[in-house]
């Protein structure tokens, strides 16, 4: 008697406190000779993430698998200008809206007067219009595809922008901040495996998480988020962001140009970021681990 075998879909999804993570596995399913049922997990593929064969070193070499983060170039037109970024394609709208707010060229949702997104395989095309964009004004070459680990000058990427101080209008207990930690967890802990991505979250201010995103990009998975409080037309001056990713200068500019008065994150903050915080008021927070923190900025906005 021979082995008989087949391969069935299976889809699976799981909710992570309201965070739903779609993903299929195939089985592949093998009758032995004494009749015994093998299941064999033959590929997995999570939201984003793509499943790679390699070989560990581990006391010896061994054949296995990761799930690996997947990305695509996403390709934008806006009026007469284009400019590309690596992204994981996902969220694009969110992305796209948090990257106009936060970089200066639009004030809310009505400056956007068409969007059209298209995907075929790992490319992404969306062409939209505004209502005013002068590309004259900005320093930054938007042609060309950006590292985005930090720009120089750190402030202006566009000529003649004047940023204006924030005032937080509330206080963090410092035990809430560290409860972050606990809800973050929650969330990521299955795509937190490929060790691929950063994760982004906007808490209002009582740290009630309200909205999540991830990507392969730091700066990405913040402008997903801004774009979502955007495209739900809440308000940013009751947020606070946090981020997985270190706090460059044009993170600290993002959050100054939507007016979010507080910055979270679990990796480390980089000095001209911290000049820029303390110079607009900006409540910075960094190094969030275990029972710890540090307050680089805005300390009057923590309390006890």
């Amino acid at each position: 008697m021979g082995n008989n075998s087949f391969v069935n879909d299976v889809l699976i999804i799981n909710r992570v406190e309201g965070f739903y993570i779609q993903y299929t596995i195939k089985i592949k399913t093998m009758e032995n000779n004494c009749g015994i049922i093998l299941k064999e997990n033959i590929a997995h593929e999570g939201l984003n993430m793509k499943k790679v064969d390699i070989t560990e070193y581990r006391d010896g070499l061994h054949s296995t698998s990761l799930r690996i983060a997947e990305e695509a170039i996403l390709h934008v037109e806006i009026n007469e200008m284009s400019f590309d970024v690596i992204i994981s394609p996902s969220e694009i709208k969110e992305f796209i809206y948090g990257n106009l707010l936060s970089e200066g060229f639009i004030k809310g949702l009505k400056d956007v007067t068409s969007f059209n997104e298209k995907k075929k395989k790992d490319l992404i095309n969306v062409s939209l219009n505004l209502k005013t964009f002068e590309p004259s004004f900005l320093r930054k070459n938007y042609n060309i595809v950006w590292t985005e680990c930090g720009t120089v000058p750190e402030i202006q990427k566009r000529k003649g922008e004047r940023l204006k101080k924030i005032k937080c209008k509330f206080k963090l207990k410092a035990k809430d901040i560290l409860g972050i930690q606990g809800k973050m967890r929650a969330r990521i802990n299955e795509m937190e495996k490929t060790g691929g991505v950063h994760f982004s979250a906007l808490f209002d201010k009582n740290l009630d998480m309200k909205h999540f995103s991830f990507d392969v990009g730091r700066h990405n998975a913040v402008d997903k988020v801004i774009g979502k409080n955007l495209l739900a037309e809440e308000s940013f001056e009751d947020r606070v962001l946090f981020t997985t990713g270190r706090v460059s200068s044009d993170i600290v500019v993002k959050c100054l140009r939507v007016r979010i008065p507080v910055v979270i994150s679990k990796n480390s903050p980089l000095f001209t970021a911290i000049s820029l915080a303390r110079r607009y008021n900006l409540c910075l927070i960094a190094y969030l681990r275990g029972k710890k923190f540090e307050i680089f900025s805005g300390e009057e906005v923590v309390v006890g």
